[in-house]
């Protein structure tokens, strides 16, 4: 996974190629405003990658919540809650606003939740995973819910059902009609504007999670809405929170702007594009992103 250094080192090898682009751009064309390579390096380096606030959607999970609604909570969750845990939903959205013209072709998200130890949480569920991959990738409007055995359920309109021939096994059961789904409605409206995408996640048993999205249709400005229910020692008042998050430009795309200076980069910068991806660090993936913490005061 990306860490917050090596978008530390990114920003320094960006900042370093316009240097070079925009004076070999100049020079070349006499003075003149940039050209293609200096503008779209300074495209990538204007995209915008920020968190919202985790505290947005926080919410204590209680038995009379599920009850309310008509969910039912399975036993094993019922126990816990009345003697080992406090549950919680919470969400943390990503707003990324790419440069003009930018190609991306990957985007990571991981949150890392303390304190470690005795009072360490435990992630129950994360959202979006892999296997809802068809049904995000229509960027219809969803209406995400909680089911009694904690994980996820959706509300799709029927039309958009017959648009979709089958679901994979694990899925199939978890979807439904627009307003017969029987759970704690904690998403309306969830959109995933970013085209027919390949997700990857993990983090159910841990006190991290992680998200890999690749190939994502980055149009102007984007939102996700990452989704986790976490569990934490009843009476634990707050909880740690560190984010990051990285969106990692197409290198082909870039190198094809730089066509009529490449020659000219430094040996070092031509080294970069020279490599194949599968050779690449994650600071020579050039990632531009986010690093943030928190101390979260859980509601009671």
């Amino acid at each position: 996974m990306i860490t917050s250094q090596d978008l530390d080192e990114s920003q320094k090898t960006l900042d370093a190629l316009f240097e070079e682009v925009s004076s070999l751009e100049s020079r070349l064309s006499g003075g003149e405003a940039l050209d293609v390579g200096g503008n779209a390096v300074k495209s990538l380096r204007d995209t915008k990658v920020s968190f919202g606030n985790p505290s947005n959607n926080l919410i204590r999970l209680t038995e009379k919540l599920f009850k309310d609604v008509g969910a039912r909570l399975t036993e094993i969750h019922k126990q816990q809650m009345r003697e080992q845990f406090d549950f919680y939903y919470m969400t943390i959205t990503l707003s990324m606003q790419p440069g003009q013209g930018v190609e991306f072709k990957r985007i990571e998200c991981s949150l890392n939740l303390g304190p470690k130890g005795k009072e360490e949480p435990v992630i129950q569920a994360i959202f979006p995973k892999g296997e809802w991959r068809e049904l995000l990738s229509l960027g219809a409007g969803l209406n995400i819910g909680l089911k009694g055995n904690l994980d996820w359920g959706v509300e799709v309109d029927p039309i958009i059902l017959q648009s979709i021939p089958h679901f994979p096994g694990q899925l199939e059961a978890n979807v439904t009609n627009k307003n017969k789904l029987n759970a704690f409605i904690t998403t309306p409206n969830y959109t995933f504007r970013l085209g027919n995408t390949d997700i990857a996640a993990t983090g159910e048993g841990n006190s991290e999670c992680f998200w890999r999205i690749e190939k994502p249709e980055l149009r102007g400005g984007q939102t996700i809405q990452f989704g986790l229910v976490f569990k934490v020692p009843k009476g634990q008042k707050s909880i740690m929170l560190t984010a990051l998050a990285a969106v990692e430009p197409n290198i082909n795309w870039l190198l094809g702007t730089l066509r009529n200076v490449y020659e000219y980069l430094s040996d070092t910068l031509k080294q970069l594009f020279l490599l194949k991806d599968e050779e690449r660090t994650r600071k020579e993936r050039l990632p531009i992103g986010i690093y943030e913490q928190w101390s979260i005061q859980l509601p009671s």
